[in-house]
Formats: structure tokens, sequence, C-alpha cells
């Protein structure tokens, strides 16, 4: 980071006019009262003493990354120095990019690939080759913008896959990209260290410098033996992390409840899962390949089947403990302030009972609930209790605001609230909140009217 900000300080021509003398591909950023010309980065991937290490501008630089859908330049100030997008075609990417840059973060740049579970046929020459062609376009648009780091060739693209020239079109993309963008890696994305798709790498798409690999707490700690199993002895990148996956809830069976509802840990709980997944599994690996990772998601859920299971973040940028981890992972101090705790689901009950023990109530009935939080910093702390029906999203998928009128005070750590009239299930969710230092945690009960 140092180094970055050294380059743009000493080695970049600042103009306020037109520069006829730049190359032609050099970007013009607006930085303040100035314009700031730059060149692209130059990427390159080195093993010394055996170990693999990236290298940007001459600089090693280890990946302290967040996998963004909000709140990108954020990353920079909570100590980390790169965020991953997974598509080059959206609107906002040359925007995306200048204010990265401008933040001294560099950019994973993620190009989509079609799956075959989505109707995408690796068989039909013409659809690849367009895929091909839009790939292509993508790269010559934004490779020399100086805050791109690598490109990320699909996410998770194997997902259901049985074609095998999934494979080849990536192996085509990477091979374009290295003849026309010199200066910057390949990665493709896996969904889990899954040997045959490792395999498949590499013997059909030796062009990927790099693998990536999204893996959850409960296969994190495996997938290095993995990775070197089925002979990947390049660099490699953990794309996406956290707690267990929502997909991952059966060697925990008291969290699936009868109505098929899933126990979501409290804010504090997945804190713990974060700070532990990155110490023991992406950081101590560093000196066996894992040349970073990015923690998933910043920002906030616009899908899922529980829409707050990831978020590092509220809708109003209010962070919850799960950052304050990541920011003493990646500068080895927390900050001065920190989120509020819930220690554990046995804090918040709900007519006496926790989630695990599958409550049920009639419709409309009268209820209590009650949540235990604290500060580590001693500020004043409110709250917020809400009630939404499983499956319910707000119009952008993300968690919606609750039912009104269910609730006789929510801004207390006790309530007393009204079961909705309609049977199903329900999710009763309490946020404490610091609102001064915009810092908050969660606990959830789901809950069945019938």
């Amino acid at each position: 980071m140092k180094m970055m900000k050294f380059i743009q300080m000493t080695m970049l021509l600042i103009v306020s006019t037109a520069c006829s003398s730049c190359a032609k591909d050099d970007y013009k950023i607006p930085v303040g009262s100035d314009t700031v010309v730059q060149v692209p980065s130059k990427v390159e991937l080195r093993q010394e003493d055996g170990q693999w290490k990236l290298f940007c501008n001459g600089e090693q630089l280890y990946i302290n990354g967040a996998a963004c859908n909000n709140f990108y330049t954020d990353v920079a100030k909570f100590g980390g120095n790169v965020f991953r997008i997974y598509s080059c075609t959206g609107d906002d990417t040359m925007e995306i990019l200048d204010e990265a840059y401008k933040n001294g973060l560099y950019v994973n740049v993620g190009i989509y690939i079609r799956r075959e579970r989505d109707g995408f046929d690796y068989n039909d020459e013409a659809a690849v080759r367009s895929q091909f062609e839009e790939v292509q376009s993508c790269v010559k648009k934004f490779m020399n913008h100086p805050a791109v780091l690598m490109w990320s060739i699909g996410n998770e693209a194997e997902s259901n896959y049985t074609n095998k020239k999934l494979w080849t079109a990536i192996n085509d993309i990477a091979r374009m990209i290295h003849e026309t963008d010199p200066n910057h890696p390949t990665t493709t994305v896996l969904a889990s260290a899954n040997e045959d798709h490792i395999k498949n790498i590499l013997e059909l798409a030796p062009e990927i410098d790099i693998l990536s690999l999204n893996t959850y707490a409960p296969n994190l700690p495996d997938t290095y033996g993995k990775i070197t199993s089925a002979g990947w002895t390049g660099p490699y990148m953990i794309t996406e992390f956290g707690p267990r996956g929502t997909w991952q809830m059966n060697p925990e069976p008291e969290r699936i409840l009868p109505w098929g509802a899933l126990v979501e840990q409290t804010s504090t709980e997945k804190e713990a899962d974060y700070l532990k997944a990155w110490q023991e599994s992406i950081k101590a690996n560093e000196k066996n390949g894992c040349i970073g990772s990015f923690v998933f998601v910043w920002g906030y859920q616009t899908h899922g089947e529980v829409l707050n299971w990831y978020g590092l973040f509220n809708k109003d940028k209010y962070s919850y403990g799960a950052v304050d981890a990541m920011q003493y992972c990646w500068t080895g101090e927390y900050p001065s302030v920190r989120a509020p705790r819930i220690e554990s689901r046995k804090d918040i009950t709900m007519n006496g009972m926790v989630a695990e023990d599958k409550i049920t109530v009639l419709p409309s009935s009268v209820n209590t609930a009650k949540v235990t939080a604290t500060s580590p910093s001693g500020a004043t702390l409110k709250y917020h209790w809400l009630i939404y029906k499983e499956g319910d999203a707000a119009e952008d998928g993300s968690m919606p605001d609750g039912i009104d009128g269910l609730i006789s005070d929510p801004s207390k750590s006790e309530i007393t609230f009204k079961a909705p009239s309609g049977v199903g299930g329900y999710r009763l969710y309490v946020f404490v909140l610091d609102d001064v230092n915009r810092k908050v945690a969660s606990a959830v009960i789901p809950f069945l009217v019938q």
C-alpha cells in the first residue's frame, strides 16, 4: 500500500489540461482539482525460495481483499488493499476502477462466463465465439487502467456443468488476455477445491496463472490438501470465505428447524469464524502458495436463502464485528472502537426459549423477546427489532424492512409483540446499534406460526 501511494506521488504526471505527449492508452483520472495521468500497473508472479509471491509495480502485494457488492472504497478504510468485482460489463465499472485508484486500491476484475445450468451451450460455436468477443472487448477497454490487478475468468462457471469445452473456452480467453494484456495475470474461480475440476484446469486450461477457490468454514481447512492432491503447484487464492454456508447445514442438524428454517449465528459468532478462517487456513498457508484472499460479502446480501447470513454491513453502512476482525487480520490492530457484541445465540430469547428450541406460536398471539448485548467500547446502544416472513425480500433482493404494527416498541432490548396472523415461518431479528460509530450487531430467532 505504501509503495502504491509512493508511486502515485512521485512517478505520475499531474496535469490540469490534456497532455499531448502522453501515451494514448494512459488514463486521466480526476483526483481533487487535478487530473492524474497513470499507466497500467505491472503485475507479476514469482517464486522465491520455493514460495509464490505476487508483485505489483515491483513491490510484493499480499492480497488482503474483499468480495464486494457495495461500499468498495471502504475496504481501504479498514486496511484492505484489493477488492473483487464479479463482472466488468456494468455501466459503473469505470467509475469503480477510478474510485479504487483514488483510494489506493487494486481490483480483481471479474469476467462473467455463462454457465450450462443457465442454458448456455458450449457446443454452440457461434455462442462461444460471441462470448469470447464480449470478453475481449472488456479486456481492451479496461486493461490499461492502473487499478486493474488481474482478470478473473468466470465465477463458479463449473457449477453443475457436463461439457468439458467450458475449460477450453476459459483457456482461449486466458490466452487472449496474455496476448492482449501482458501486464496482468489470469485466474478462474471454482466453487470448491474439487480435485477433478482442478485437474481439468491443469489439463485443459493451462493459460490460467492463479487458481481461485470459493470455500467456507467447514471445507476451508482441507483446501490446501485437496489442491496439492490434485497436482496444482502454482499460486492460489481464496476468493470467498466466511461462516458455514446455508447449503452446508446437515452436519449441524439442530440448526435446521422442522419447517426448514435455518438458525443463524449472531454477528459475534460469525466474527469468530471469519477470524479463525483467515488466521488458520489462509494466512497460515502463505508459505504454501496462498497469495491472499477475499472476505465475503463486503456490503450486504441481495440474494441467498437467509439474507443476513454473510453481510459484513447493514444497508445503512454500519459495520459488523466481522469487519473489526478483518481490520485486525489486515493491519495487526483492532479499531479503537469496536462493534457491539451478542456473544451467543443463548443471548436472544423468545418466550424464554432460544432459536434451537423450535419455537411455535398461535396466529396473532402475544409474545415476548429480549437480547443481551454489550459494547466493548462503552458506547450507548440502541435497538431495532423487526419481523418478516421466511423467503420475503426487499425490491432489490435484500432484507425487507419488516411487517408493520407487530412490535409494541422495537427500540428496547426487551419487547412484546403480536405474532403475524398468517401461518408459516417468520424471522425475528434484533439489530443492536452504535449510532455514533456506525457499528452494529445482530441476532435472530426463526419461529413458526401454526
